[in-house]
């Protein structure tokens, strides 16, 4: 009982706490008022709607200039349908130029105008700081949204979209620009002047943007959609975080076993989520008295990814099995699935190997893997942490299999692949760690900074160079001998031939090979750090 009620204690002081920093946040209100105080927000709302009023213009005498159009009520339908799309993108494509400005600079300024160190004697934790500029810069991108809801009312008047279809795009809009807005406020935290901030918020949007619209693609492409009938099954919960998924998303359903949930419900829970994240990440730059930021953002990694990997899996599963009865595979849905699934893991792998130090807070290497110390900080930490999180990823994927009925048509093939599929991904990820520790070691500890750039500078060296070196000298040989050696070989075979007798053998030899050399790196590492401090003694 005791247990059980320090944990009712902990949420709702966790329930008390998110309450306080929405109503009773003093940053909200100062921000608001600064906004509604300056002039050139009042400019920027007149310009903004000037011109999505030329677009209706433009656009609407492009649709009555077609006589075609007005002779017949099918080609009048579409016409008023792409009258839509054309003012729906126009408006998300302000948004998303938009959103990012608002909040590049919130903390670059503040340090610039030497304001950061009258929030450093105040109370104020650094949750409350980010969660205060985030909130004031989102309720200008609805106030912007608000003004162009009678703008594009048009299109429902001409009969192009129903007014329930328009509420739902903007409710995907606004999600998607609170994540654009948490991204450049995370650049903003970590940015070294103003102008730094913004060039960095835009790339870094630019890049999500990119990677979000190739799952729009697929979304839209015939491949996908002729399993389940386009338009009305979302495949790629994870693309709604992209506010032009509104133009996909906004009359579809999220396919989740026994449920079909609106797509743009799954949007604005994801979206929440995803904002989260990212601000307990800036939380830990901030300088704010704020103790838990690690703790809390390891946890929500073990909770997020193995739900990630579920909303990757389960649509996708739902419409386009990887099996049928008579064991009959999807190549390209194997493929999707893999990359989707296990690119992030790898990202993050090489991401939390490295330590050293960060703005004047020494990381000694304490260590290759303590458990007690997986939601810290410490360099031993990292192993156990990214082993907890890959079982947990593993088991959401054979649980998304097992929800879908695909795990019961599994053959003794596809039994053998995935396994062994599992066991290349287990050495290929600690080969990451392997390197990430061995680089952070070679820079003796000084520099987080540092030790991260050299492992992505390995890491790409390694993903790439054997490409580049057959590219160049063996462009004609497909079984060159730098192909060979490269860490996605038994990809090339799996395309080749998926059902071959060697498919699952080369998974499990590379799996292994990679695993012992990572786990020869950490231990490598281990042992020359003791003997540094021995000689230090």
């Amino acid at each position: 009982m005791a247990v059980l009620r320090a944990a009712l204690h902990d949420w709702r002081k966790y329930l008390v706490g998110i309450f306080t920093q929405l109503l009773a946040n003093p940053v909200i209100g100062r921000e608001l008022r600064v906004r509604v105080r300056l002039g050139r927000g009042y400019l920027l709302q007149a310009a903004y709607l000037a011109f999505m009023i030329l677009i209706v213009a433009l656009s609407y005498e492009w649709v009555v200039s077609d006589e075609s159009n007005l002779s017949n009520p099918v080609q009048m339908q579409n016409a008023l349908k792409g009258f839509y799309y054309i003012v729906l993108g126009t408006l998300i494509a302000l948004i998303v130029l938009i959103a990012p400005a608002l909040t590049a600079n919130a903390i670059s300024l503040e340090r610039e105008r030497k304001t950061i160190d009258l929030l450093l004697a105040t109370p104020l934790t650094a949750r409350h700081l980010l969660t205060g500029k985030l909130v004031a810069s989102f309720a200008f991108i609805v106030l912007l949204l608000a003004l162009t809801l009678p703008v594009n009312a048009v299109s429902v008047l001409l009969g192009g979209v129903s007014f329930g279809d328009l509420l739902r795009a903007y409710v995907i809009v606004a999600s998607g620009s609170l994540a654009l807005c948490s991204i450049a406020l995370f650049t903003s935290v970590y940015a070294r002047n103003s102008t730094m901030a913004v060039l960095w918020s835009y790339l870094r949007v630019g890049a999500f943007l990119f990677l979000t619209l190739i799952l729009l693609l697929l979304q839209s492409v015939t491949f996908f959609g002729a399993g389940g009938g386009a338009g009305v099954n979302f495949y790629f919960p994870v693309a709604l975080l992209n506010p032009f998924s509104a133009l996909l998303a906004a009359d579809t359903t999220v396919d989740l076993i026994r449920w079909q949930v609106p797509s743009w419900m799954v949007g604005a829970v994801i979206c929440l989520l995803f904002t989260r994240l990212v601000l307990t990440c800036a939380a830990r730059k901030v300088g704010l008295y704020d103790k838990e930021v690690m703790p809390s953002l390891r946890r929500q990694l073990l909770v997020l990814l193995p739900a990630y990997v579920m909303l990757t899996t389960i649509p996708l599963l739902r419409i386009r099995p990887i099996a049928g009865g008579v064991g009959v595979v999807d190549l390209s849905v194997v493929i999707l699935l893999i990359i989707l699934n296990v690119a992030p893991f790898l990202a993050l792998a090489g991401w939390i190997a490295p330590f050293g130090k960060d703005d004047d807070k020494a990381c000694p290497n304490d260590g290759v893997f303590h458990l007690s110390k997986m939601f810290t900080a410490a360099p031993s930490g990292a192993l156990p942490f990214l082993l907890t999180a890959w079982l947990l990823t593993i088991g959401a994927f054979l649980l998304s299999l097992y929800w879908t009925g695909t795990l019961a048509a599994f053959d003794v093939f596809l039994w053998e692949f995935t396994i062994t599929t599992i066991v290349y991904f287990t050495g290929l990820w600690i080969f990451f760690w392997g390197i990430g520790r061995y680089c952070s070691v070679l820079l003796k500890g000084n520099s987080l900074v540092g030790a991260r750039a050299l492992t992505l500078g390995v890491i790409s060296a390694i993903v790439t160079l054997p490409i580049i070196i057959h590219l160049l000298l063996f462009a004609y040989d497909g079984r060159s001998p730098a192909l060979s050696l490269w860490i996605f070989t038994p990809f090339i075979a799996m395309t080749e031939d998926f059902r071959s007798s060697g498919t699952a053998a080369r998974f499990f030899f590379w799996g292994a090979a990679l695993l012992t050399i990572g786990a020869l790196l950490g231990m490598l590492t281990g042992k020359r750090t003791e003997r540094g401090a021995i000689s230090l003694q």
